[in-house]
């Protein structure tokens, strides 16, 4: 029995399956990974699905266990954590791509939660270019940064600056519209005091902190893993960006955003 469901959302690089397997590490949280982009459920819901397609999409997605949805391959190699669980009655899954389905989810599912998270742009476009699986291969950064042409395909994918841009405008629209069901998370800032951030996260959302999170949050502060999709990256160098970005690219990032309410997520 699925009691309440949290849909955890941000472009690509942007910390999404860090913050996903935080989620995941509550015993009572059943954790599914990208669900719209899955082979099991890629269209069988839309952004004009009723309400009631919207219930059984979760139904659905909470009794499947696919490879795929659980990361199967990844909790094999350590990539990702093996938790515990016991009465897995709230449904949590992360999203990348689909960001035009969340405005109407939330809007007709009065049960689920959204979690948006936005990480400085440079930073996140710089990890993009660095993810071989994810920047295609000739592709040249100076020509790719803002539309991200080489790698949007339809109107399910978001890379690329104007994306970005985009995506945070939504989450914050989203956080005004529905202030009770929707949470912001500054990723960079959400950094710097975590432990406090995900207690504040999960009183929000309605989820009990267990010394199973804590531990996990430890490790993974801690942790130096190189694998692009690692959760363990604690002790690697975050700020690299700074320095390796083209400083160009910065500028014209931080002119655009400059006296706009999207101004703080250049910190």
């Amino acid at each position: 029995m699925i009691d309440k469901v949290v849909y955890i959302g941000g472009v690509a690089r942007s910390g999404t399956s860090w913050i996903g397997q935080i989620f995941n590490s509550c015993p009572n949280v059943k954790f599914r990974f990208q669900p719209l982009f899955a082979y099991e459920f890629r269209d069988t819901i839309t952004e004009d699905s009723s309400a009631e397609e919207y219930q059984k999409f979760y139904v659905d997605l909470a009794a499947a266990d696919t490879d795929f949805l659980t990361q199967k391959d990844k909790v094999e190699k350590g990539v990702y954590p093996d938790f515990d669980k016991s009465n897995e009655n709230i449904l949590a899954f992360k999203e990348n791509r689909f960001q035009s389905f969340i405005e109407p989810m939330l809007r007709k599912s009065e049960n689920l939660n959204f979690v948006g998270i936005i990480r400085n742009p440079s930073a996140t476009l710089y990890s993009w270019s660095r993810n071989e699986k994810e920047f295609p291969p000739g592709s040249e950064l100076m020509k790719e940064w803002r539309f991200a042409n080489c790698k949007n395909n339809g109107n399910e994918d978001y890379f690329g600056y104007y994306k970005w841009k985009e995506v945070a405008n939504l989450y914050l629209d989203l956080k005004e519209k529905y202030p009770s069901r929707v949470a912001i998370i500054h990723y960079d800032k959400f950094l710097e005091n975590t432990v406090e951030g995900v207690k504040a996260l999960f009183t929000q959302m309605g989820i009990p902190m267990t010394e199973q999170t804590l531990n996990f949050l430890d490790k993974s502060q801690k942790g130096k893993d190189d694998n692009y999709y690692s959760v363990y990256k604690g002790n690697t160098k975050r700020d690299k960006w700074k320095t390796a970005f083209p400083e160009y690219i910065t500028q014209e990032i931080n002119a655009d955003l400059k006296g706009t309410r999207l101004e703080e997520f250049l910190y």
